[in-house]
């Protein structure tokens, strides 16, 4: 028989034979799927009441399941304590996949600031390091980053989303694509409703609840609020699991506490919780043993994988800084090129202007040096008439008379030619001085330019350090990376520091541009969550304070 089978990362055609049972087929499935770590994952279909039904497990053959078959998915089933359990990269990209899935299509509820964020690390894991000219405005129109929800909240057009999450996604440059998934997966952790399967119960005395079953434990919610459980009761205080019909019975490890039931709302679904609450005990054992022999070799498998990955990265980092830094100075080489030809080009002009100054200067010399021979030979002629009327006292009157006119005439012609040697000698004094400034001006403008290089340079090498110093960082911040050693609850992942800024800008523009009209319930939950200091982590560990008989006795009268 033929089966399609969906998975978080792409649909599966395959032939199956009717007698092949449902274990057989997910073990089948996972082989061909390279996945060692199948006990995260199962197969299922979806039942009357919407519910997943799991038959990873089952020793049914697909005849059985014949008329269900039509919507096998293969999917996440167990959730880890912490992301960082999982161990091989392809086990990390189904989980990212899968919970991508639910973040867009907002069966997990996520606030727009952070569906933004996710948003940047889902497109830094697909498509690498943020490029303005692969990525335009015609990708960001094509493709589906936030829940419908986040887009309804709020006034901003696609360009405003599309800025913000690309403002993040430069943040992420040289994340490789393992890397960002991680992050993205570290980020979803501390949301309330990831890693949890929800159930519609009661308790006995009748009012409507819901379960939550996790990997950390059972936890009891209120029927309008999915984010903050009411009570809860972790793996290591619940002893024994057992079901009579719709009624789920929990016997705790503490002997001083009570059996105490929860009423289904059928006995398929008290089945189904059954084997979740089963498999996800079985993993909180596990991980509080020491590694298998098979679980070992995987690990140790993973981490040569990874460090060789360390290695090329290193190697493609020094080549791309390399060529980046050849660019850079190729770029800074033309531009000097550039700035030399302008440079040449004004001193050229410069000079130009220089010359037809000098010679200007030269022609006003060449004239000064003429008047002042001219004046020469005025004053000499002058004297020489002085002297003649000496030497003629006695002569006639009318000859005395003319020879003084010609004195007076020459004596005039003398102070004029005195007045304008005067004026040329101050034009002359004036244009030396104007090449004098001419010359101490090109020499500020040379100092400034040099100034200007060195301080240009200075800023560049301050660059180049910071550059070898933040990726030296993060390489030290890889080879110091350990998995947390919190065998209780995970910690809070918090936001990287460099993506701070972004976000509060990001708030600050979500809350000018927010319609009050489209919040949900969960919404203002959230709200209420955030200005109380709270978190996911806080809240867990608020609600199992106290001994198991009181969270009993609180559960029953909820």
């Amino acid at each position: 028989m033929k089966l399609t089978v969906h998975t978080p990362c792409h649909d599966i055609e395959l032939e199956a034979a009717p007698k092949t049972s449902g274990r057989e087929l997910f073990q089948d499935l996972c082989k061909s799927l390279g996945i060692q770590e199948n006990w995260w994952f199962g197969l299922a279909y979806k039942g009357t009441e919407n519910e997943d039904v799991w038959i990873d497990k089952s020793k049914k053959s697909l005849h059985h399941f014949q008329k269900s078959l039509v919507n096998l998915r293969f999917m996440v089933k167990f959730y880890p304590e912490d992301v960082e359990e999982l161990i091989e990269t392809i086990t990390i990209e189904y989980f990212f996949n899968h919970v991508k899935t639910f973040i867009t299509k907002d069966v997990i509820f996520c606030a727009a600031d952070t569906a933004v964020l996710l948003a940047s690390y889902a497109l830094q894991a697909k498509h690498g390091d943020y490029d303005k000219e692969n990525f335009n405005e015609d990708f960001f129109k094509k493709q589906t980053f936030l829940p419908d929800r986040v887009l309804k909240q709020h006034k901003m057009d696609q360009t405003d989303w599309q800025n913000n999450i690309t403002g993040m996604w430069v943040k992420h440059r040289g994340l490789d694509k393992e890397e960002a998934m991680m992050e993205y997966l570290k980020l979803v952790q501390n949301l309330e409703m990831y890693g949890v399967i929800y159930f519609d119960i009661k308790n006995v005395k009748g009012t409507d609840l819901q379960l939550g079953v996790t990997a950390l434990g059972l936890d009891m919610y209120k029927k309008e609020d999915k984010l903050n459980p009411s009570t809860s009761f972790p793996w290591s205080e619940i002893k024994n699991l057992k079901i009579k019909g719709t009624k789920f019975i929990i016997k705790p490890t503490d002997k001083m506490a009570k059996k105490f039931a929860i009423i289904t709302t059928s006995e398929r679904i008290s089945k189904i919780i059954l084997s979740l609450g089963i498999g996800n005990h079985e993993l909180y054992i596990r991980r509080r043993k020491p590694d298998t022999p098979d679980v070992v070799k995987m690990k140790e498998k993973a981490n040569e994988v990874r460090k060789t990955k360390v290695l090329i990265r290193q190697k493609y980092n020094n080549e791309r800084l390399a060529r980046e830094e050849a660019e850079r100075r190729e770029t800074m080489y033309k531009q000097q090129l550039e700035d030399l030809k302008v440079e040449l080009e004004r001193k050229n002009a410069n000079m130009l202007d220089a010359e037809r100054t000098i010679r200007k200067l030269q022609h006003q010399l060449d004239d000064l040096k003429r008047s002042k021979e001219e004046l020469e030979s005025q004053k000499q002629e002058l004297q020489a008439m002085m002297s003649r009327l000496e030497e003629i006292k006695n002569m006639e009157a009318a000859e005395k008379l003319k020879l003084e006119e010609d004195i007076r005439l020459k004596h005039e012609e003398v102070q004029r030619i005195q007045i304008e040697v005067s004026r040329k000698d101050e034009e002359t004094r004036r244009l030396q001085e104007e090449v004098e400034l001419a010359r101490k001006r090109e020499e500020e403008i040379l100092r400034q330019q040099e100034e200007e290089r060195r301080l240009e340079e200075e800023r560049r090498q301050r660059e180049l350090e910071r550059s070898e110093m933040e990726r030296a960082s993060q390489i030290e911040h890889e080879l110091e990376y350990m998995p947390n050693a919190d065998n209780t609850l995970p910690e809070y992942k918090h936001v990287k520091s460099d993506l701070n800024d972004p976000i509060k800008q990001l708030q600050m523009q979500l809350e000018e541009t927010r319609k009050h009209s489209e919040e949900t319930e969960l919404d203002r939950i959230h709200r209420i969550n955030l200005l109380e200091g709270r978190d996911k982590f806080k809240t867990l560990r608020d609600i199992r304070k106290g001994n198991t008989s009181r969270r009993v006795e609180m559960f029953e009268n909820m």
